[in-house]
């Protein structure tokens, strides 16, 4: 369809997304209006959307991100364009970077994002948008986001020091990625446990050069007193995630967790890399240094490794459905208590029941 310069693949006025409700709680599924690509936009249908820990966080009312359509993870097809210029994307399959190296997430954070039939990558993001090698089977793909993440980590690792044996704190999706591809991002790496905040039995103290930390927010504190226990003097605390906007520990005194995670931004690396600190309780000589999310060409080399090992990565997979059981799945994930039998859910809106 035609109308100016905007050229549209499909014409469709409305379709369907999972809107979550205001406060806290699993999605529904609405009728919601399709938007029109302005110039320099990009209208994108979705195949496949994931969910990570972050979106459980907002459904549950830990976040409060303002999207009402949640999903930052997946592919999608560029289905309408508003510029000459543009008509090359047309039909393109395309991730979006959902981490700029200037500023805070937006897509499924602050802007509606990919857990809906069609959704809108403004122009200001653009430059987000990546290409989907042809190989890249779909479903694989809602991994490519956290495994460039975890790659990214694995970089910013062995230009600290050279870690040997590493413990993961969170059992989710990240922690599974790094158990399966740090010991390829970081080469010195000769051990990776992962445990989650419960299981610290058989956990020696000083027993780790490296601990990363990648628990929900909610469990950050367990956490960093797991992570603090286990390293050795002069240890690497990494910070992945879970942190809080404001994240302070009496343990590491006058040091601000969130700033030195975000100084590593989007693949922007800033300085200093690590930070020094000496804890209050054993008074063990840690170098603290994090990240937020990766660079574009990180999201290129974590889709090309999920298309060359697809069989490595594929039992993360726990659950890809229709978007209507998506819903009853995550409505058990936020509800209370909570029931999560999965690792990592794909919300296939290819799919629909019949």
């Amino acid at each position: 369809m035609f109308s100016g310069d905007r050229i549209s693949l499909t014409g469709s006025k409305s379709h369907l997304a999972l809107v979550r409700p205001s406060g806290m709680g699993a999605p529904r599924l609405e009728q919601v209006r399709t938007p029109v690509a302005l110039p320099g936009d990009f209208v994108c249908r979705t195949l496949i959307a994931g969910v990570c820990g972050t979106d459980l966080q907002i459904l549950r009312g830990v976040r409060d991100d303002p999207a009402r359509i949640l999903g930052h993870e997946g592919v999608a097809v560029v289905e309408e364009v508003a510029a000459k210029a543009d008509q090359r994307w047309l039909g393109a399959t395309i991730a979006v970077n959902p981490t700029p190296d200037w500023g805070t997430a937006e897509l499924g954070h602050t802007l509606d994002g990919m857990m809906q039939q069609r959704f809108l990558v403004p122009a200001r993001l653009r430059s987000l948008v990546v290409s989907s090698p042809a190989e890249l089977a779909a479903d694989l793909a809602i991994l490519a986001e956290p495994l460039a993440s975890v790659l990214t980590c694995g970089g910013i690792l062995k230009r600290v020091a050279e870690p040997i044996r590493v413990l993961v704190v969170g059992r989710g999706t990240i922690g599974q990625l790094l158990r399966i591809a740090l010991k390829t991002a970081c080469a010195s790496v000769r051990d990776v446990v992962v445990i989650g905040t419960k299981e610290t039995a058989g956990v020696e103290n000083g027993a780790f050069d490296t601990v990363i930390l990648c628990s929900s927010r909610q469990d950050v504190a367990a956490a960093l007193s797991i992570g603090l226990d286990s390293l050795c003097d002069g240890g690497i605390l990494h910070l992945f995630g879970g942190l809080p906007s404001e994240g302070r520990d009496p343990r590491l005194p006058g040091v601000n967790l969130s700033e030195i995670r975000a100084r590593n931004t989007g693949g922007r690396v800033g300085w200093p890399l690590a930070e020094q600190c000496q804890t209050t309780i054993g008074h063990k000589r840690v170098a603290i240094t994090g990240h937020r999310g990766s660079s574009n060409a990180m999201l290129t080399r974590a889709m090309l490794e999920l298309s060359a090992r697809p069989n490595t990565y594929r039992p993360l997979l726990t659950i890809v459905t229709n978007p209507e059981e998506a819903i009853h799945t995550l409505r058990d994930a936020v509800g209370y208590p909570p029931v999560r039998s999965w690792t990592k859910l794909g919300i296939d809106f290819r799919r629909w029941r019949t």
